[in-house]
């Protein structure tokens, strides 16, 4: 059993091995200024993360992939991190949700430091316990990547091309 600030540790080197970054943030104001700063444009916000934010592009509720597809920065919420993977689940369970984490070139998904866990296997036991939040979940590790049969590989075709997990004190 590692303590809490090892568990922190460990998710931002399974972050940078897997492209991603790691950025601690007191507050969801932390996390909304830090999207504000990498774009002339109002991030786009998962309903999940607005409960928490009140500012911010919802996806419309008719079109969300229309609304959504390539803004440059889209906010979420992760129900866990997983130390040992630099991983986060995602759990949405409507298409405005799926379209931030998925249409947007720069994810920013916040998650409480008290949500970090160990190991993968630790995640999939939790899903376990909680047979209706697992209709739609999504383990990301680290922003969109795909390689073709020369083995040539791009970041960002089927989903964001750069991944920011912000860690909520």
């Amino acid at each position: 059993m590692i303590t809490r600030d090892e568990r922190s540790a460990v998710l931002a080197a399974g972050l940078e091995a897997a492209q991603g970054e790691l950025l601690q943030c007191a507050s969801w104001g932390d996390v909304w200024r830090y999207a504000s700063s990498l774009t002339n444009e109002t991030p786009t916000v998962s309903p999940a993360a607005y409960e928490h934010l009140q500012q911010g592009d919802l996806p419309d509720v008719n079109d969300p992939l229309r609304s959504i597809a390539d803004r440059a920065v889209g906010i979420t919420q992760a129900e866990l991190a997983i130390a040992e993977t630099g991983s986060v689940l995602l759990i949405e369970p409507s298409p405005r949700d799926r379209a931030v984490s998925l249409l947007t070139k720069h994810l920013i998904v916040a998650v409480s430091e008290g949500d970090i866990i160990e190991e993968l296997a630790d995640g999939f036991r939790w899903l376990a316990r909680q047979p209706r939040a697992a209709s739609y979940a999504t383990f990301v590790t680290g922003p969109s990547r795909t390689a073709d049969i020369e083995r040539s590989l791009t970041i960002g075709v089927q989903g964001p091309s750069r991944l920011t997990v912000a860690v909520l004190a």
